[in-house]
């Protein structure tokens, strides 16, 4: 067993798998693990016939993407003490695993420096940390924000920030319509304020109630925001929407001084005003970015 997993994931990406795969399998002290998210292209299939000491999940039935549920079924299947997280578009360099494992060390979590927008979600932390809070938010839907969102967690978790040399990475440049092309909503902007405008309201919440949320508390919170973003794209994207998170019922208990004591449910709320600002004319997607 290696001390760190690679873990990447693939739904149509099989050519750049074929170009990032090849150069972290083998290393010395790494294992490898490859998610086919319902990869039409059979990403499976050519790890399985061309890297046999690769483990392969795989997803069936899936017509679109979930990232972090890709990345936690990685992570599921990995045996090393430390995962590291990988687009199948990010290249690792030859000398990598010499250069990164001496210095993984507990109760930290790293990432490239300099990081760049296609390196943005490449993450190593120690499996043990990732496993206590349940990993990525499977609740995101699309591209965008979850990869910011692990961070938040991780900070919350009070694990020390770190990086590894970002020369060890590189990159194989594509355009947004192939980095979105498996998402639900067409519409990739108000995408990206869903999951933005979601992940703020998780880090307030993290703050009031002092843990990470639940799954079951998350969705929700995500259905409503999804629900008035989308509503008001529609209709007046200009005008301000509300979005209004319930929260638990509490009983508040007087003070022994007051006799008889008294006990009172209290229903709380949190609401938030969007407005939503796109540009009139965006800029054309750069290949890369």
């Amino acid at each position: 067993m290696g001390e760190l997993c690679y873990i990447t994931t693939c739904m149509g990406r099989l050519a750049h798998l074929q170009q990032s795969l090849p150069r972290i399998a083998g290393q010395a002290g790494v294992d490898c693990v490859v998610v086919d998210y319902s990869c039409p292209d059979g990403a499976g299939d050519w790890v399985e016939a061309n890297f046999p000491q690769v483990r392969v999940v795989r997803v069936e039935g899936e017509t679109v993407f979930n990232r972090s549920r890709a990345r936690n079924l990685g992570a599921a299947a990995a045996r090393a003490p430390w995962l590291g997280f990988f687009d199948a578009d990010v290249l690792i360099a030859p000398g990598f695993a010499e250069a990164v494992l001496p210095m993984l060390k507990p109760g930290r979590y790293y990432r490239a420096d300099p990081v760049t927008d296609q390196t943005h979600g490449a993450l190593i932390v120690q499996r043990d940390a990732f496993e206590a809070f349940g990993g990525y938010d499977e609740t995101y839907e699309g591209w965008g924000s979850e990869d910011i969102d692990i961070i938040d967690a991780l900070e919350f978790e009070e694990l020390k920030a770190d990086s590894f040399p970002g020369r060890l990475l590189s990159e194989i440049p594509h355009s947004d319509a192939l980095r979105t092309q498996f998402q639900s909503l067409p519409d990739h902007w108000l995408q990206g304020q869903i999951n933005s405008i979601y992940r703020g309201i998780k880090v307030d919440f993290r703050r009031l109630l002092r843990r990470q949320l639940t799954a079951d508390e998350a969705r929700p919170i995500y259905r409503e925001v999804w629900r008035a973003l989308r509503q008001a794209h529609e209709h007046d994207r200009y005008a301000p929407c509300w979005i209004k998170i319930n929260l638990d019922e509490v009983i508040l208990i007087s003070s022994p001084i007051f006799q008889p004591r008294t006990k009172t449910l209290v229903g709380r709320s949190v609401t938030y005003k969007v407005r939503l600002e796109k540009p009139a004319a965006e800029p054309a997607p750069q290949a890369g970015a």
